[in-house]
């Protein structure tokens, strides 16, 4: 049997675009997300799930999260009574989940440059934060939010409780933070307190302004579980964690550590902070001449193709031109 060329041609487009669907599919290099996300990359990984763990992401049904399982920007994680999940993110950073607490990744964007960034909302119970390197790099990129209290960080190891009118905690409805490493930042509408290593304050839910604490409450000891050794070994070797990432994605250079790399960082982010003040041009000049020199050299491109394009056209002139007199000598001789 012939086949035309035409439908040859239908037939191995419609193979390829079947294998690339396939590859996509089982690659998992992209999907899709949630809160209107669209197609996003994976932000991280279950590192650790006991108990029942639910995993709710818009557009589908809810599922049993297991160890292992991709984690999008906009998911959103339960834990039930005795349960609890970690989430190693791909800046390095760690996230622990206590039992009977609502998580949502409400954005994490992850990609090795000055514009990561990352907002988590505890919605119910308590976690605990490692962070990567987006709250080393860029503190202000980094937050945490709890009803109506925000918490920033300094390369932080951290943790959060909500407590709600009528709990047993015995402690002022609100969300309580306490440092382990680093220091924190507590704000709400009212005023902003600032939290050292080994300290806690709280955010009352009345929107009062936030207080410190007179001494840690009980409440962060009585929240920690088995699995907190896992915790602890991420935040102490955290640092090779964030190297091992940013090598796999090659930012790093050759033999460099993640301060030098960091202090890189630093140094763009001010360039960039540079070219966005209002009184330095110099940018603005540079981006204008670099401009202008593009234009001129399309510029000069174009009349090149016009020029070739002309003698092209006298050539072919010339040509039939020649044609025509032999043509026309050819004729006379014949008479």
């Amino acid at each position: 049997m012939n086949l035309s060329p035409l439908f040859l041609r239908r037939r191995m487009l419609a193979s390829l675009a079947s294998l690339t669907t396939v590859t996509w599919w089982r690659n998992g290099s992209a999907q899709v997300g949630s809160g209107g996300t669209g197609i996003t990359q994976s932000i991280g990984s279950a590192d650790l799930v006991v108990g029942e763990v639910t995993l709710r992401r818009a557009g589908q049904q809810p599922t049993g999260m297991v160890k292992g399982a991709k984690l999008l920007q906009g998911d959103l994680i339960d834990t039930r009574n005795d349960s609890e999940a970690h989430v190693a993110f791909d800046d390095g950073g760690y996230l622990a989940i206590r039992p009977n607490s609502t998580v949502r990744i409400a954005q994490y964007v992850v990609t090795g440059d000055v514009t990561d960034t990352a907002t988590i909302d505890l919605i119910r119970g308590a976690l605990r934060s490692v962070t990567g390197w987006i709250g080393k790099l860029d503190a202000p990129r980094y937050r945490i939010t709890a009803n109506t209290a925000t918490i920033g960080v300094r390369g932080t190891d951290h943790e959060v409780v909500l407590v709600q009118a009528g709990d047993t905690a015995g402690l002022e409805p609100g969300v309580h933070n306490h440092v382990n490493e680093g220091a924190t930042t507590l704000r709400n509408q009212n005023g902003v307190v600032n939290i050292a290593s080994g300290t806690a304050a709280y955010s009352p839910s009345s929107g009062a302004r936030p207080l410190r604490h007179a001494a840690v409450p009980g409440i962060f000891e009585r929240l920690r579980t088995r699995q907190e050794s896992a915790i602890n070994n991420h935040a102490q070797n955290i640092r090779q964690r964030m190297e091992e990432r940013l090598r796999e994605r090659g930012k790093l250079r050759s033999n460099e550590r993640f301060e030098q790399f960091r202090q890189r960082q630093q140094t763009l982010r001010q360039g960039r902070a540079d070219l966005k003040q209002p009184g330095n041009n110099t940018g603005q000049s540079q981006a204008a001449e670099a401009s202008k020199n593009k234009q001129a050299a399309r510029q000069a491109l174009r009349e090149q193709r016009q020029e070739k394009i002309r003698q092209q056209q006298e050539n072919r002139a010339q040509k039939r031109a020649g044609q025509r007199e032999k043509a026309s000598e050819k004729r006379r001789i014949e008479k």
